[in-house]
């Protein structure tokens, strides 16, 4: 499990859980089951409406994994592409085709095959870019629907206390005091539903995402450069301080000495 991801969540919620506890004598005042269905079914409704069905399932699919720690796959993949490299400068073609199959990712694999196949610079690179556009049209999608829900929750718990409000001056000549401030705290509580769960669920979980299609796409930037060099038969040498290079100019967030240095050793 990703733990920074869920410290944070857990923490978010224990402090709600503290403010519940400490601020009334009645803490069943912050139940508004009604007020919850408003805020996600609207949510999703909007949701719907605004993007494909596809699309939006395919979010709630991959939504428990950007709770787990997502481990980069960069280090075996430089890895197995300088063996490839050394086997595509030095072997036949055959060879090389054979060291095909113990190539894991499916990016590489490809690049790699079109290569031995006799691919042009011009025409691996075209294709590689439309892989990585694909990449980045997809996981943009997601993200833009995440950001979406963060911007629809608060306004549908702004709907929902708008409802609690209406329901509440029109028997306003027939109540008390007591009764008139529980119904507007009950209508309170959507708003407080929409907010709360735009900045803890939705947003955090955009910006994680949209990290993470950043690392993603700099890691397959990253393997393009290293295909092109196989495809013009570069020393593996060269190649690997090629991508040492790019690494040191980009500057990622997460340690990419790593895979180098594995790379070094096989």
């Amino acid at each position: 499990m990703n733990k920074s991801t869920i410290f944070g969540f857990l923490g978010g919620v224990a402090l709600l859980i503290g403010m519940i506890i400490l601020s009334p004598e009645n803490a069943g005042v912050f139940l508004n089951i009604p007020g919850l269905i408003v805020v996600i079914g609207g949510t999703l409704a909007a949701t719907l409406v605004s993007r494909p069905v596809s699309e939006v399932r395919t979010l709630l699919r991959n939504i428990p994994q950007l709770f787990r720690e997502e481990e980069s796959t960069i280090d075996s993949d430089i890895g197995q592409l300088l063996q490839f490299a050394e086997r595509y400068r030095y072997s036949s073609p055959r060879a090389a085709e054979r060291a095909l199959s113990a190539i894991s990712n499916p990016f590489l694999s490809t690049g790699l095959r079109q290569t031995v196949e006799g691919s042009s610079p011009e025409d691996l690179t075209k294709s590689l870019q439309w892989r990585i556009a694909g990449v980045r049209s997809q996981e943009n999608a997601q993200t833009q629907i995440l950001y979406s829900m963060a911007a629809f929750a608060p306004a549908f718990g702004m709907l929902g206390t708008l409802f609690g409000l209406v329901h509440m001056l029109s028997g306003i000549g027939e109540s008390g005091l007591n009764e008139i401030g529980g119904t507007m705290a009950f209508a309170m509580l959507t708003t407080v539903y929409g907010i709360v769960a735009a900045n803890l669920v939705f947003k955090p979980l955009a910006i994680k995402l949209e990290r993470l299609t950043g690392r993603h796409l700099m890691e397959m930037t990253a393997l393009m450069e290293g295909i092109l060099q196989v495809n013009e038969k570069r020393h593996p040498t060269l190649i690997r301080e090629t991508l040492e290079s790019y690494y040191a100019h980009f500057q990622v967030q997460e340690p990419v000495r790593r895979p180098l240095a594995l790379v070094r050793a096989a």
